[in-house]
């Protein structure tokens, strides 16, 4: 049927109905052109709200892929990269930001939470190239796109250096504090106060240096320097560190302070120039007694008004725990070297009660047996009598002459008078009185010496070594023994005495003993000769004034050998 066909009223009917079906389209159409202008808006709202966050929250946002490179940052970060605009980070790692030590861990804990799909919530120290480290406290998290699938991470960092570095300031000063009393010796303290310190403030380059009033001199108890090695007790000149001591002001110096100061002719360049350097006068009740010194060879500004603050708080500290620890020392020397004193006046009247004592006894019951009896006796029994008399006489001199050379020699009244002089000549001259002593045990005494050899030495000390070692090895060899006697020049310039024998040699014990002075290691003679100990104390007394050394090598039953060295003639 066509539209003439139909009635009035079935096209009325029609009408109608498409009204209604446009109207419905309409209402529809009108519905979802509402929605997305409201979903446009709410989409500019959150877009907005977004800038908003990106732009001025201080905390720093990152948006990452899968190989932990930027997608997005917020404007915070990109001012803490040094970046005019966040877009100029993207594509770009914390490789390119921080140092490996940082950037390698933070790779491996994105990695972390793309592989487990779990959150990380952590504590991360942020190292740089050109400043200090810094600290935040980090979320991170997978980023999903809207099937569910990992994409990347996304991060926020809020930083938490100056909690940190408060935490850690209170853990140094707690441990500079329980050092003063945990540690022994002055080097141990400030070995510790320098470890500490190297958590808050770069410390690689580390010394103190102390005034001494009575030489005006500065010493180095404790110096840590890439370059620099340990100086000698030294005026410091015009340096900084001198600067910092006369001034008593902390000195946080720069390149343009030094140029103001080296232009006043203030300081002066000493040792290894240094871009950043810090110097904190050590105070005992305004009295300055030293200076810290903390520095960077290759990079500028790294030290801070904080680091400055916390090594002045830390420098009092400092400076009365060396007094501590230096009066401490001092009083330690003395106890030391009052036992040492005592521990010689005991050895010395032991000799005197003892060792005197014996031979002195036979002397004077000899003396007696002439006087009472010389009448009876037969002119062999009388010279029997004079030889032990001349045995105990020759015992006692050596005695008295061995105490009367420690004595000089502690009082300090012994001259040292080192010279040159050939070293065959010498030792042949010096054990000539002991021949007597050799022939009568039917020792023989064999010699290796160089023509050439010439030694440096005080010649009345190396003669009193020879004739002590010479002169124990003929009393603790038996009859028939040998003695060997060389010396050989050392690649060190020094010259090597070596003198050896068929004795009764020494168990290991013994051979620890020898040269203590504390310890008895007095023994007879094979021959019942007597023996005080004190001759291989005076032999290394003397050697050591050489700055030589003294050992022996022994066993029981296969002889002895000792060692010593004193300077050739270089």
């Amino acid at each position: 049927m066509n539209n003439k066909d139909k009635t009035r009223e079935q096209l009325t009917k029609e009408l109608r109905d498409l009204q209604q079906d446009y109207n419905s389209v309409k209402g529809s159409y009108e519905k979802d052109i509402a929605e997305l202008k409201q979903s446009e808006k709410n989409l500019v709202q959150e877009r907005y709200l977004m800038e908003v966050i990106m732009n001025n929250l201080p905390d720093h946002i990152y948006f990452k892929d899968q190989t932990s490179r930027f997608i997005r940052i917020n404007k915070a970060l990109a001012q803490f990269f040094g970046l005019n605009d966040p877009d100029q980070a993207v594509g770009k790692a914390d490789f390119d930001f921080f140092t490996g030590e940082h950037a390698q861990q933070a790779y491996e804990d994105e990695q972390a939470v793309i592989h487990t799909g779990k959150l990380l919530h952590i504590e991360e120290k942020e190292t740089h190239h050109d400043r200090p480290d810094t600290w935040v406290s980090t979320i991170k998290m997978p980023l999903r796109d809207k099937e569910g699938n990992i994409t990347g991470t996304f991060g926020i960092s809020r930083d938490i250096t100056a909690r940190k570095r408060r935490e850690l300031e209170s853990q140094v000063l707690n441990e500079i504090t329980q050092g003063i009393t945990s540690t022994n010796k002055l080097d141990e303290l400030l070995k510790l106060i320098h470890d500490s310190i190297s958590k808050v403030v770069y410390a690689e380059n580390c010394f103190v240096a102390l005034y001494n009033q009575s030489t005006g001199l500065f010493s180095f108890p404790y110096f840590v320097d890439k370059f620099d090695e340990v100086p000698p007790p030294t005026s410091m000149g015009k340096s900084c560190t001198s600067y910092v001591f006369h001034t008593s002001k902390p000195l946080l110096l720069t390149q343009e302070i030094f140029n103001d100061l080296y232009g006043k002719n203030e300081v002066e360049l000493v040792g290894t120039p240094s871009p950043s350097w810090i110097g904190i006068p050590l105070q005992i009740h305004s009295r300055t007694i030293g200076v810290l010194v903390l520095q960077h060879y290759e990079k500028e500004n790294i030290y801070t008004e904080n680091d400055m603050k916390l090594l002045i708080s830390i420098g009092s500290q400092i400076a009365v725990s060396i007094e501590h620890k230096k009066a401490e020392e001092e009083i330690k020397l003395k106890n030391e070297l009052l036992q040492t004193i005592n521990a010689e006046k005991d050895k010395f009247f032991s000799i005197i009660a003892h060792d005197l004592k014996g031979p002195l006894s036979a002397f004077l019951e000899a003396t007696q047996i002439l006087t009472e009896e010389i009448q009876n006796m037969s002119l062999e029994e009388i010279k029997e009598i004079t030889v032990s008399m001349r045995e105990s006489a020759t015992s006692i001199y050596g005695l008295l002459e061995n105490l009367l050379e420690w004595s000089r020699l502690k009082r300090g009244m012994m001259d040292f008078i080192p010279e040159t002089f050939n070293a065959k000549q010498k030792i042949t001259a010096s054990i000539a009185v002991l021949t007597e002593s050799a022939r009568k045990k039917e020792i023989k005494i064999n010699y290796s010496l160089p023509e050439d050899l010439i030694i440096y030495a005080d010649s009345h000390m190396f003669e009193a070594v020879i004739r002590n070692l010479v002169s124990n090895a003929v009393k603790f060899t038996p009859k028939s023994g040998e003695i060997s006697i060389s010396a050989t020049a050392t690649p060190d310039n020094n010259v090597e005495i070596k003198i050896r024998d068929t004795g009764i040699g020494m168990n290991r014990e013994l051979i620890d003993k020898l040269f203590l002075l504390n310890e008895k290691t007095s023994r007879k003679g094979t021959e019942g000769e007597p023996s005080s100990g004190l001759g291989l104390l005076l032999c290394k007394e003397f050697i050591e004034k050489h700055n030589g050394k003294i050992w022996a090598e022994s066993e029981e039953g296969r002889g002895s050998t000792f060692y010593f060295t004193v300077p050739d003639k270089s």
